[in-house]
């Protein structure tokens, strides 16, 4: 090929690119069927609820987030938060939904909306074995003069405050942590939800403690969303009853609360 020929091809080929010249790299697309991850608070430090086995999150709570982002045909992304950084987290919309074994009471209804309930279950005492039977009523436990284990802002340190007129609560930061002050004996009980206390008796039968089987209380468990987020509202709803009528909610409870009453 002659060299003026050539020259005037590259030329050419040159003035075609110039267009190109200066233009970012395009951005990858999501796609018509990509969804934005359903983003769950969870407090990790309550089982069989949710807890953590090393790196593992593991617990009832965790296993119901799966099936529902299943259903919801979302992916599920787990937040770590601070309990007292719940409610916050969902406000400011950090979280879509909190599902860490929250009680549904009316002071938590002013500020977020509920799901409807998927279990029924109440504050619970954990003791030393040997007190079994001087707490094995419910007139002697809310009699108790003694100190009494309770984590701050939750419905068993608000009914110990409420119905305990003769008993210091001590506050701990975990329920492990109060079980601790148990076994110590620098407290005579702790008062805290049935599921987390039947779990720690079972798992901690080796310090000799025990739980009362009464339920102190009657409470309900739900998933926390945005007042104003009322599709998600609905979404959960329709999940909560599809898991019910499949019989997969009984069975993944069931599963982490073989000994719970009234099951």
């Amino acid at each position: 090929m002659p060299i003026i020929s050539a020259l005037l091809r590259l030329v050419a080929l040159f003035a075609l690119a110039l267009p190109l010249l200066g233009q970012d790299t395009p951005q990858q697309s999501y796609g018509p069927f990509r969804v934005a991850p359903l983003k769950v608070g969870i407090t990790p430090d309550s089982p069989p609820l949710v807890f953590k086995t090393g790196d593992k999150i593991e617990g009832l709570e965790i296993d119901l987030a799966r099936q529902v982002g299943k259903l919801l045909k979302r992916p599920v992304q787990f937040v770590e938060l601070a309990w007292d950084d719940q409610i916050p987290a969902l406000m400011d919309k950090r979280i879509d939904v909190i599902m860490s074994g929250m009680t549904i009471t009316h002071e938590r209804e002013d500020i977020v909306a509920f799901t409807d309930s998927y279990l029924e279950y109440g504050q619970m005492a954990l003791v030393r074995n040997e007190d079994k039977v001087r707490y094995g009523t419910i007139k002697n436990i809310l009699s108790t003069q003694s100190p009494t284990g309770v984590i701050p802002d939750t419905t068993g340190a608000q009914f110990v405050e409420n119905h305990f007129p003769r008993s210091k609560p001590i506050d701990y930061t975990t329920p492990d942590k109060a079980t601790d002050g148990l076994v110590r004996r620098d407290v005579d009980l702790v008062i805290y939800d049935s599921p987390v206390v039947l779990w720690i008796a079972s798992k901690r039968a080796g310090d000799e403690i025990v739980a009362i089987p009464q339920h102190l209380t009657f409470e309900y468990l739900g998933w926390a969303v945005r007042k104003d987020d009322t599709k998600l509202l609905r979404e959960l709803n329709g999940a909560v009853e599809e898991l019910r009528t499949s019989g997969e909610l009984e069975h993944s409870i069931v599963h982490w609360l073989p000994h719970m009453p009234g099951l």
